[in-house]
């Protein structure tokens, strides 16, 4: 418990620290800026998954790299053509990072049965329900002491966390036939880029269908 405390999650804690920033930024600044980040974000997920083909996966890294490049191109198309509110997205993307932190920190320190070991051997059930639970009750805390923070369902809540949860073993599926753990090093306790990306992945493109939707 000390050694979790003392290093893993203090990397967690940088890398959020660096990395929710350079997401949430340049959307609020100027969606052209947002182009130009997401799509060196996007580049360097694309090389993370090049890098893990071998002559087995090749396929399936393909067809993840084709949906990856899709979900990332129509997320910018979206957001610059029809912008979503900026407080709105800064929720989606508090609740991703809530979910992933607390599903994290309710796995490691309850333990218990792994949610799906041949996929992804360090996520628990435990993990899973602390996630929900606590970040329902913290978005719910929160609309309570902010003011000007407008109600947010609990539906609306559910949809990212399971979005979010299906990226991120999407993401592991792809990893495991890789024969990978991370997918780089770039981010300090999250190895690559994609392992910190794989729960946005799964939102944007959930966010993208029911943008396309609610514009016919």
């Amino acid at each position: 418990m000390k050694e979790l405390f003392n290093q893993e999650l203090f990397k967690r804690i940088v890398s959020v620290l660096v990395f929710v920033p350079l997401i949430i930024a340049p959307l609020l600044l100027n969606n052209y800026l947002a182009l130009l980040v997401f799509l060196i974000i996007n580049s360097i997920i694309l090389f993370e998954l090049d890098k893990m083909k071998n002559n087995t996966n090749k396929f399936v890294i393909n067809i993840f790299i084709l949906a990856v490049i899709f979900i990332f191109f129509s997320f910018l198309i979206l957001q610059i053509t029809a912008p979503i509110l900026k407080i709105l997205f800064i929720k989606i993307i508090v609740i991703i990072w809530l979910f992933d932190t607390f599903s994290y920190l309710g796995g490691k320190i309850i333990g218990g049965k792994k949610l799906f070991p041949k996929v992804s051997s360090g996520k628990t059930i435990s993990g899973l329900i602390s996630g929900i639970v606590i970040t329902l009750f913290v978005v719910k805390i929160a609309e309570t002491y902010i003011p000007y923070l407008s109600e947010t369902s609990i539906f609306f809540v559910i949809v990212i966390i399971f979005s979010a949860f299906f990226g991120d073993m999407i993401a592991s599926m792809v990893k495991r036939n890789a024969d990978v753990k991370d997918s780089g090093t770039i981010m300090p306790g999250h190895g690559g880029l994609l392992d910190r990306m794989d729960s946005f992945i799964g939102v944007f493109f959930v966010f993208n269908i029911f943008q396309i939707i609610s514009s016919i």
